[in-house]
């Protein structure tokens, strides 16, 4: 069953237009699948290496291209559960600060923790930029002067 599901969102996938929004189904279903995620992960990195213009390359220079090429699979876990301490830090932080009952401590404390999930969101996005671009509608503008 699990395969059917992958098989058929890697094909809704391939079957997209390049910088075409993903339809939720495969988002959600990329979100969910490691082999999904990481297949689609490849596929977007072979394509930024595909468009790069042809160039002589000696075998020495394919092998160091080669070996930077990424091949860890992406995983969502270890942003989840940071994304869940932090949650939990903010709610222990707020009943210990609701007993002192001090303002110049919860406003620190909100200043702070504001920061720290800009700070989290940032490197979440950059860390996936891969996943995201597929995100973002860059159709091209006719110009018709």
């Amino acid at each position: 069953m699990k395969n059917e599901k992958c098989e058929k969102t890697m094909e809704t996938f391939l079957l997209l237009d390049k910088y075409e929004r993903l339809p939720l189904g495969v988002t959600l279903h990329l979100l969910k699948c490691k082999k999904c995620r990481t297949q689609v992960h490849y596929l977007t990195l072979a394509e930024k290496y595909a468009a790069i213009p042809l160039r002589p390359m000696n075998s020495m220079n394919l092998k160091t291209f080669l070996s930077n090429m990424s091949t860890k699979p992406v995983s969502m876990a270890k942003w989840i559960v940071a994304g869940i301490l932090m949650i939990l830090m903010l709610v222990i932080f707020g009943l210990f600060l609701n007993k002192i009952d001090r303002t110049s401590f919860a406003i620190t404390f909100n200043v702070m923790f504001g920061v720290l999930v800009t700070v989290y969101c940032a490197l979440f996005v950059c860390t996936n930029i891969d996943f995201f671009i597929k995100k973002v509608d860059f159709k091209p503008q006719m110009n018709m002067d």
